[in-house]
């Protein structure tokens, strides 16, 4: 499963209705949080919201998408 999500199986548009979950099983949230950094649209805010609005574990994808987008955008650069 991991090498399925590491050649992108979260790019899917249609996120929760193209089956993106992000579960409390880690392999589920990692997808959940890749495919919510994936469709931010380089907004920390669009993506976070992105990834709590999928449901079920929400905080874990939440943490997951947080720790990728402040590798990606930096930790000065994460709103306050």
């Amino acid at each position: 499963e991991i090498k399925r999500i590491a050649e992108g199986s979260y790019q899917k548009k249609g996120g929760y209705k193209d089956g993106i979950r992000g579960k409390g099983y880690i392999v589920n949230a990692l997808e959940a949080a890749l495919w919510a950094f994936w469709s931010d649209n380089d907004s920390f805010e669009q993506g976070v919201l992105a990834a709590v609005n999928l449901g079920d574990d929400t905080d874990t994808t939440a943490a997951i998408y947080g720790q990728l987008a402040g590798a990606y955008y930096g930790y000065k650069n994460l709103p306050k």
